[in-house]
């Protein structure tokens, strides 16, 4: 069990509370340049209708919101009103299947039931509309200033059936245009392919066919490419079967299937067939960036786990304390992967810095970028508790170390206006204090990240882990 002293680590204790104030107890100066807003989103309470639930993924979601403006930041959080929410509040039990729990009453009360959509995964702003990410099912939309749930977003239409839209769009920000994917398990298992226009209408271009029912959880973007790195985690049909007639929870019904190895999938992003690729297998959540470089070849970066998927899902389903029974490293290792226009790929580890929620400014996506930023886990540490900045040209990793007992979440990047340098900006994220049992919002200059925060905001009260988060120059107005 992990621990500060003999005090367990609660990073995912709920937060009930809804809170709506300006922060006043701050340390250094918040930039007077740095003007906009962060949201997040992420598990607000791990249980339903009294029930724990069973993996972190089922949690309701709950966005916090950071306003700011004029040196100052106002914060807020509220719970997103899914159905799951509302009838967990009054129910007695998990009132819905979700991921990785299962409703009372055995098979009659779980069968042909799909997961909960519980809107907890990811937040992006999308032209002008406030969305909530979780990818089994479709966008829910908040009011950008109120956090008041607006109901579940379809496109006008255009996310059909079940309205499957990963936790991790991807944007060209020379053309203003979001590029994200949807999976579907059934009938034919497939990755459906979504390009969202600057006016926020949304345009199918094109599917890649599965072998069998496969878990994917993100994308990258490059030119000319949709880049999709599936690895091997599969549904074998006995127990996709098994799940969907409430045998066993879906998270149960994954697994890693090593002698299928890795399948990339390069979608092109004007129309046309998509290129397939085998490589050796890797255990994957998430992309850093994507892009094509100067010889034609595509090249994508990954934080790859030296790990199986049932010490993976082990850490993810460590609710009550963070990753309890766990022995690996918190996080994969930064792992690049480059596929020739011959469909040769090589695979480099350039990182032995273990890590989890890759950042990038994101005006270098889809095109190289020297600079990328994780939240680590230095000294084999079985959480995150530092910041760690890679230098792609140099090799030189620069890393600040949090104070024993601070869990930082993703940080996000906020580049400073009319920039010219890609660290032009800085590094804002929520910081769990497990010792005293609170939070904090820190900020770093992105350029220095050694120096320490330039701004520390201490919240009022703790913060659950989050998933992800955006950030915006929109300036929320709470009232």
């Amino acid at each position: 069990m992990n621990s500060v002293g003999n005090n367990p680590i609660q990073a995912y204790a709920p937060l009930y509370e809804e809170y709506d104030y300006p922060i006043d107890d701050v340390t250094g100066t918040l930039p007077a340049e740095l003007r906009g807003t962060v949201y997040r989103n992420g598990p607000g309470k791990m249980e339903a209708g009294g029930t724990p639930l069973g993996h972190i993924f089922d949690g309701d979601g709950m966005l916090t919101m950071y306003s700011m403006s004029d040196g100052t930041v106002h914060f807020r959080n509220r719970f997103i009103q899914t159905k799951h929410y509302q009838r967990s509040i009054v129910s007695e039990g998990a009132p819905l299947r979700a991921l990785g729990t299962m409703r009372k009453g055995g098979l009659l009360a779980n069968a042909l039931r799909f997961p909960a959509n519980v809107a907890n995964t990811a937040v992006v702003m999308n032209a002008g509309k406030l969305l909530a990410l979780w990818e089994g099912g479709r966008p829910t939309e908040l009011d950008p200033d109120t956090l008041r749930t607006k109901g579940e977003y379809d496109y006008d239409g255009e996310l059909k059936w079940l309205g499957a839209f990963s936790a991790h769009p991807k944007w060209d920000r020379e053309t203003g245009e979001m590029y994200n994917f949807g999976m579907a398990m059934a009938p034919v298992p497939k990755l459906i392919c979504y390009r969202a226009d600057r006016a926020g209408k949304l345009h199918r271009l094109g599917e890649v066919r599965l072998p069998r029912p496969m878990f994917n959880h993100d994308v990258g973007l490059t030119k000319r490419y949709l880049v999709f790195v599936i690895p091997p985690l599969v549904f074998p049909l006995k127990k996709f079967f098994g799940a969907a007639f409430g045998l066993l929870n879906y998270i149960d019904a994954i697994e890693y299937d090593e002698s299928m190895g890795t399948m990339i999938a390069l979608v092109p992003r004007d129309g046309g067939k998509p290129r397939i690729i085998h490589t050796d297998p890797l255990l994957h959540l998430h992309f850093c960036n994507a892009y094509d470089d100067e010889n034609g070849d595509v090249v994508v970066d990954v934080m790859n786990y030296h790990a199986s998927w049932e010490q993976l899902n082990g850490q993810l389903a460590g609710v009550e304390t963070l990753m309890e029974t766990s022995t690996m490293p918190f996080g994969g290792l930064p792992t690049r992967l480059r596929i020739s226009g011959s469909g040769t790929v090589t695979i480099d580890e350039f990182s032995s810095v273990h890590g989890e929620f890759p950042t990038i400014n994101v005006f270098n996506m889809a095109r190289p970028n020297r600079y990328f930023y994780m939240s680590a886990a230095t000294g084999g540490s079985l959480y995150p508790n530092a910041l760690t900045k890679i230098d792609n040209e140099t090799g030189r990793e620069i890393t600040f170390g949090f104070p024993d007992g601070e869990l930082p979440h993703e940080a996000v990047f906020a580049a400073r206006p009319d920039a010219t340098e890609e660290d032009d900006g800085w590094l804002i994220g929520p910081v769990l204090d497990a010792v005293n049992n609170t939070a904090k919002l820190s900020v770093f200059d992105a350029k220095d990240i050694e120096a320490g925060p330039v701004y520390v905001g201490r919240l009022r009260h703790h913060l659950p882990l989050s998933f992800h988060g955006c950030y915006t120059p929109r300036i929320a107005q709470p009232h």
